[in-house]
């Protein structure tokens, strides 16, 4: 299949995509690899796929059943109805005037014959960045409910592109808080150290700490606050207040645990100040009057060059927005796993489903066109097959030959043995003459009652004689007894024979006697029948000649060629069928 389709072409747009450079970043993640299998198995094509636009090339994403790479816009089946919007369902390419001409199904590229794709929108945009595609090298129709999957699946894949890309924003982001933090604590390092030329520097230090989005809070030896910069003031909706107890620093301050709900036990800044190590500690900043917030602090004691304490200061990064983006995205992820889930049982139910149906429709076939009792070809099933032969041999020229075969005293034979004893003599007889009859073009049929029809194409007349013959000697090899017709009887068949040859072709012609017992090449059949009438016609033939043998003392094959006075083609419609015995 790589063969036939190297690599899938790209929809239009060359302008570069910023959105769609993100979504690359995707390439080999399993969790879009098992949504690009989930719309193959949804639609049973042979290939899916989630193409990405980008400068004039399509990539491709978690591709399934071909080997791909980045192709150009040119002549991309994506692009032939991407205008139009919404949901593209081709089920024959060769049908539909504007995919016939494309190099992907025309044969130039490929032979591409089903197509069906979901545009893939993120929010907020006016035009597709991509498509989840299923494709096949054979014509397939999706039902409105394998569509409607296909919609969802490819909600799924934009949801999760989106929520890959959103989290590289995220961990963007939060590198640049923690390069924001450390740049703050290598100064307040600094400050710790050269505590002295922070006072010369102090109006310095304060512009710096009130321009940063962070925020710094300090603390004397005993506890109480001497630095609350510009971002601490806004998150808090208080101001610096040298004179409160340390004590009262939780309550006042209004801070919590990590669950936003306990009262916080243990506050960094004094943990810090009684030397012990702060670093990440997330805690919860809740002010009645402003939104709360979820902070990661970091902290240090400070002391002078020769170990006298003087402090302590504590950095708190603002984490709320990635930690509630951390929770949507595994709220998110939670659903899309349990869609997923849901998708693949809804396709196991399905699959389950058409495996039941394809049994029932086997069986249902092999019903219509097998007779119950020999397992031979029915009636149905003979015409059919004889009317093809039929065409096949005025098409190409060459001989078709039809023999009639009946049990002879069958009446008798049921009289005396009973219907269930007759009934496993037609069995037998059956499957006699079905191994006589094992080529791969012939078929050996039920006529009806005791009566069988061997169709042999591509057979001369010498060649169905020779057919024939092998079919009455076969049964009575078998030695079935015959009470009916005395204690030393054996159960024996009749069989007739028909020929029509039709002169070949001036070209390409095939050779007339290749069937099994032909006649030598050069040798030419005797043809009984003009070969402008009915294959029905052909069947009455063989059964003429059927009654010929019966007439000639049964346990006998005869060919209508070898009658005494053959009657013409035409009359043979208007003649009755003898009366089997």
């Amino acid at each position: 299949m790589d063969d036939l389709v190297h690599a899938l072409p790209t929809p239009p747009h060359g302008v570069r995509r910023p959105v769609a450079r993100e979504w690359l970043a995707a390439g080999g993640d399993p969790e879009l690899e098992a949504l690009v299998r989930v719309a193959a198995a949804l639609t049973g094509a042979a290939m899916a796929t989630v193409n990405v636009f980008d400068s004039g090339q399509m990539c491709h994403l978690g591709p399934v059943g071909f080997a791909a790479a980045p192709s150009p816009a040119a002549e991309a089946p994506c692009t032939v109805r991407l205008a139009q919007g919404g949901t593209v369902h081709v089920p024959d390419t060769l049908l539909e005037e504007d995919f016939r001409t494309n190099a992907w199904v025309d044969g130039r590229r490929g032979a591409l014959r089903f197509y069906a794709s979901v545009p893939l929108v993120p929010p907020g945009a006016a035009e597709p960045l991509g498509t989840l595609c299923v494709l096949d090298v054979v014509p397939r129709t999706l039902t409105e409910d394998q569509l409607a999957r296909l919609e969802d699946v490819a909600v799924a894949v934009v949801a999760m592109l989106e929520r890959r890309r959103a989290a590289t924003a995220a961990a963007a982001t939060a590198d640049a808080a923690d390069e924001q933090r450390e740049l703050t604590e290598l100064l307040l390092a600094e400050l710790t150290s050269r505590t002295e030329e922070m006072e010369v520097r102090s109006e310095l230090l304060q512009t710096v700490l009130d321009t940063i989005d962070v925020s710094v809070v300090a603390a004397d030896a005993e506890g109480h606050l001497t630095l609350f910069n510009r971002a601490s003031r806004e998150w808090h909706g208080l101001t610096l207040d040298p004179a409160m107890d340390p004590r009262d620093h939780a309550a006042r301050y209004q801070l919590f645990e990590a669950d936003g709900r306990t009262p916080l036990a243990v506050v960094p800044l004094h943990a810090a100040l009684a030397g012990d190590p702060v670093e990440g500690v997330e805690i919860v900043i809740a002010p009645d009057d402003r939104p709360s917030r979820r902070v990661v602090v970091s902290g240090r004691r400070m002391t002078s060059p020769d170990g006298r304490p003087l402090g302590a200061v504590v950095v708190q990064a603002d984490v709320t927005a990635d930690r509630a983006h951390r929770a949507e995205m595994e709220r998110v992820h939670a659903e899309l796993e349990r869609r997923g889930r849901a998708l693949e049982r809804e396709v196991a139910g399905r699959r389950a489903t058409q495996d039941q149906l394809a049994a029932l429709n086997g069986e249902l076939q092999r019903m219509l066109l097998l007779d119950g009792l020999t397992g031979l070809a029915n009636r149905p099933c003979l015409d059919d097959h004889l009317g093809r032969a039929w065409r096949a041999s005025r098409r190409r020229g060459g001989a078709l030959s039809v023999l009639m075969v009946d049990v002879d005293h069958f009446k008798a034979y049921n009289d005396t043995n009973g219907h269930l004893a007759g009934d496993e003599c037609l069995r037998q007889v059956a499957s006699c003459l079905a191994e006589v009859c094992e080529r791969g073009g012939d078929l050996v049929a039920r006529y009806g009652g005791e009566e069988f029809a061997v169709v042999l194409a591509d057979t001369d007349a010498a060649g169905a004689a020779v057919v024939g013959q092998r079919l009455v000697e076969a049964v009575r090899a078998l030695g079935l007894p015959h009470a009916g017709r005395g204690p030393d009887s054996r159960v024996t068949i009749s069989v007739g024979a028909a020929t029509v040859t039709t002169p070949h072709p001036p070209s390409g012609a095939h050779p007339a006697g290749s069937g099994a017992g032909a006649a030598p090449a050069g040798d030419t059949a005797t043809t009984v029948l003009d070969s402008t009438l009915s294959a029905q016609v052909l069947l009455q033939a063989a059964d003429t000649a059927l009654y010929a043998a019966k007439s000639a003392g049964r346990d006998r094959s005869r060919h209508v060629d070898d009658l005494p006075a053959a009657p013409p083609a035409g009359a043979l419609l208007g003649v009755p069928r003898p009366r089997r015995r």
